[in-house]
């Protein structure tokens, strides 16, 4: 398993996809650092600490940097005829699917790593750490401190859902031959699933209803929304996590079931 997620990164680090995904959101970032610069030689400033915590409304970027990383793993292996050649070398079908799962979640908390610290220096350097406050302003949102914390717990709690996320995009890749139909599933599954639950618990009513509302409960990205609201609420943290293992659990379950049964042309 180790050498084959070893030749998944040899891959990976060989492709200009993988530097020009991952130069392309860390320029979005640098966009908005600099918005913030702008603004503070105009405005009132944006301290260090009232800008890092818009990271915890960028929740839904994680769910697309994980169908972006499945794509540049995967790379349309389908479409170019290679995932047969693997199966015919003799490799076993749980390590291809499982490496390339590991190698994806690794790509992707690789890029997590590199464009938080992006920001967060980037941020640092630019902006006025801790400015002296106006009466009426929030210390909360303001101290440098509290902004890290806040922005350490998201990712704390977003981690594990993230993950989950990424299972799913892995299965869609292996169960579904085109890679924009895959992608169509994921972003239903992740993006869509949740409001489509919600029309049908409301139409439906009762305890069919009370179900399917529960249920929307504990879908990845309504739970992650939540974190902002939750900071020091362990018991929050521990459904995170629960609720991630489970949805990864299950997405590999189903992956490897569908995969190992799948005839591959």
């Amino acid at each position: 398993m180790f050498n084959y997620i070893r030749a998944e990164f040899y891959k990976l680090v060989r492709r200009k996809y993988t530097y020009i995904a991952l130069g392309f959101f860390l320029l979005l970032e640098g966009l908005l650092v600099a918005c913030y610069a702008f603004h503070n030689a105009h405005s009132n400033p944006t301290p260090f600490g009232g800008a890092i915590p818009i990271v915890v409304e960028m929740g839904a970027v994680g769910f697309c940097i994980c169908l972006l990383t499945a794509d540049i793993v995967f790379a349309g292996q389908y479409k170019n005829s290679t995932l047969k050649n693997e199966v015919s070398f003799g490799l076993s079908r749980t390590r291809i699917y499982l490496g390339k799962l590991i190698a994806q979640t690794l790509l992707s908390i690789l890029y997590l790593v590199a464009m938080m610290g992006f920001f967060l220096g980037a941020c640092a350097i630019v902006l006025p750490i801790d400015p002296p406050l106006a009466p009426d302003e929030p210390l909360y949102y303001t101290l440098a401190e509290n902004a890290l914390i806040i922005v350490g717990w998201f990712l704390a709690a977003g981690l594990p859902l993230w993950i989950a996320g990424q299972a799913a995009a892995c299965t869609c890749q292996f169960l579904i031959n085109g890679d924009m139909a895959a992608s169509f599933v994921y972003v239903g599954i992740v993006f869509v699933l949740e409001p489509i639950l919600q029309i049908a618990g409301a139409l439906t009513g009762g305890r069919v209803g009370d179900v399917l509302f529960k249920i929307c409960a504990y879908l990845p990205g309504p739970l992650l929304d939540s974190a902002k609201s939750t900071v020091g609420d362990w018991s929050y943290m521990g459904q995170t996590w629960i609720v991630g293992l489970f949805w990864l659990a299950v997405c590999t379950a189903v992956g490897l079931y569908g995969f190992n049964r799948k005839e591959i042309k």
